[in-house]
């Protein structure tokens, strides 16, 4: 199972992830997915930097598009990045506050605007011991318009380097 999610986050269960019943609510689940799915874009860093410039692979902005003011990225904001369409998770079994738990993050899928992730949640000292399993749709986006755009080559690239293995080009 180890060799199947390159990227393992320390979950950190807090006081306030609990419920009446005194074991983490559902919806924490997907805030533990988030911490960990973050932690994995750090851990690509490295192989983003090898590229020349992130900018240099996107397209520049066209007058004729038309700004989606959902969207507030600000003056110095990022152009383009990553936005959630869909995220799920299977309960297995209940999280309290003595487990010892970790997020496995790995991607599965990368097409030409969007990527699959899945996470597994499971005891850090007992790996057969799952608490929780999910997935998560993402996006690649142009924030001014708020529309899917082609994943850029480097991100491709980072993720190939993780993952080890290719993702053909969609």
């Amino acid at each position: 199972m180890d060799n199947a999610f390159p990227c393992w986050y320390p979950v950190q269960i807090r006081f306030r992830d609990l419920d009446p019943l005194a074991h983490v609510n559902n919806t924490v689940y997907f805030i533990y997915f988030e911490e960990a799915r973050s932690h994995y874009f750090k851990q690509l860093e490295a192989w983003l930097q090898e590229w020349p410039s992130e900018a240099e692979h996107q397209q520049t902005m066209e007058d004729s598009v038309q700004h989606n003011p959902r969207i507030q990225t600000g003056p110095r904001g990022r152009h383009y990045g990553m936005l959630v369409k869909e995220i799920t998770c299977t309960y297995m079994l209940p999280l309290v506050r003595s487990d010892l738990a970790e997020v496995g993050v790995r991607v599965i899928k990368v097409g030409r605007t969007s990527f699959i992730m899945e996470h597994l949640i499971r005891d850090s000292t007992d790996h057969e011991r799952i608490f929780a399993t999910g997935r998560s749709a993402m996006v690649w986006c142009d924030y001014y318009s708020g529309r899917p755009y082609p994943i850029p080559p480097s991100l491709r690239y980072a993720f190939e380097q993780m993952e080890r293995r290719t993702f053909p080009a969609q």
